[in-house]
């Protein structure tokens, strides 16, 4: 391999192994009897990814444990029961309160959970400002357009928090640069 080939090999995760999340993904699919499609785009979504791969990356007492239960907490907030988990003013007083049921870990680093709930949160932000328009039409609640939050400041403190931690191997699940683009549901 030349110097400028090894650049575009994605960054070998070895607190996260794909064989980890694909263990768990299978796990949390059949527990919640998720059709072969569902399974798919859990499987292939960086936001579940993520959220299952945080108290691994931190270093977590009861990794497995708390990846799977906050995975199961995501497809409730995605499935049958998301009207749960809609977004409501109580949830204005952080960016961080919506995210707060899948934000219990049991020790682990710190710095590392912080970035990635506010990786989290950056996409959740941004889907925010996307349906922002749409939310107002059905009335639904969202702190963007509420003016409850400032999309920019939002933004950028939640960048610079990111960008503090340096993780490559969560980077490599989901960057700062492309968490915008991504959708919390599967």
């Amino acid at each position: 391999m030349t110097a400028s080939s090894l650049r575009t090999v994605a960054p070998t995760t070895h607190l996260f192994p794909v064989s980890t999340w694909n263990e768990i993904a299978t796990a949390v699919a059949g527990a919640f009897r998720l059709t072969a499609g569902e399974h798919e785009r859990l499987h292939a979504s960086p936001v579940a990814k993520l959220i299952a791969a945080i108290p691994f990356l931190a270093q977590c007492d009861d990794a497995e444990r708390t990846a799977v239960a906050h995975l199961g907490t995501y497809l409730l907030s995605v499935r049958e029961t998301k009207r749960y988990f809609c977004a409501t003013a109580a949830d204005d007083t952080s960016v961080l309160e919506r995210l707060r049921l899948i934000s219990a870990f049991k020790g682990g680093d710190p710095a590392i959970i912080d970035r990635g709930m506010c990786l989290l949160a950056l996409e959740m932000v941004s889907d925010y400002r996307r349906d922002a328009e749409e939310d107002v039409f059905r009335g639904k609640h969202n702190p963007i357009s509420s003016g409850d939050w400032d999309h920019d400041e939002v933004v950028a403190d939640l960048t610079r928090r990111i960008e503090a931690v340096e993780s490559p191997e969560m980077d490599a699940i989901m960057s700062i640069a492309l968490a915008p683009d991504f959708l919390w549901f599967i």
